[in-house]
């Protein structure tokens, strides 16, 4: 399975601390108080892996889409 690259939407600005332990993923956007995350996930495992750590530091999540190739 080739990966996909998704954009995650969260509520509230990240802190510059918190994008660098997101390996792999950048803030593409701070939009009205949301910041747009998009990165590359080779496999299912590594996206809910992403949803857990925002998860464990209570970040709000909006919204998660596939970005086209």
């Amino acid at each position: 399975m080739a990966g996909e690259t998704y954009e995650v939407v969260t509520k509230g600005k990240l802190s510059p601390a918190l994008v660098n332990a997101l390996d792999g993923y950048f803030v593409a956007r701070f939009d009205r108080g949301f910041s747009h995350l998009v990165g590359e996930c080779p496999d299912q495992e590594r996206l809910h892996g992403l949803l857990r750590l925002l998860r464990d530091m209570n970040i709000e999540l909006v919204s998660i889409n596939t970005v086209p190739r």
